[in-house]
């Protein structure tokens, strides 16, 4: 028999997934970016792990309705790092390809957070 667990899914699995795994995400967000985060769209966090930052700030952003300004503090955050990486990749030639790699990873969360923002018109 399978063991039931008490705590919900989050709906967000595959965001929170993607950046916890800075392979995938291109970039690192620290738990201090994710309370700022918060704390510009009326979450009050306390310090936790960056996983548990990460469930906290999307699942109760999206119960308040401020999801979207979430998102939008999120892709503000990744551009500031994709243009770093570009700047980083003009002072350093030699790590340009793989600061391109990290940009180009950035950007598809970009895209990850523009699929989840528009949701699923089936939920409802």
């Amino acid at each position: 028999m399978k063991r039931q667990r008490n705590e919900e899914r989050s709906k967000f699995l595959s965001l929170e997934n993607h950046f916890l795994n800075t392979f995938f995400s291109g970039l690192y967000l620290s738990a201090g970016d994710f309370i700022s985060i918060g704390r510009e769209n009326g979450l009050d966090l306390q310090m936790h792990s960056r996983e548990m930052l990460i469930k906290e700030i999307l699942n109760e952003s999206d119960k308040i309705g401020t999801i979207g300004s979430v998102i939008a503090a999120l892709n503000r955050l990744i551009d500031e790092r994709v243009s770093a990486y570009h700047r980083l990749s003009l002072d350093y030639p030699g790590s340009r390809a793989a600061l391109a790699k990290l940009a180009q990873k950035a950007t598809g969360t970009k895209a990850l957070l523009a699929r989840e923002s528009r949701g699923n018109p089936y939920e409802h």
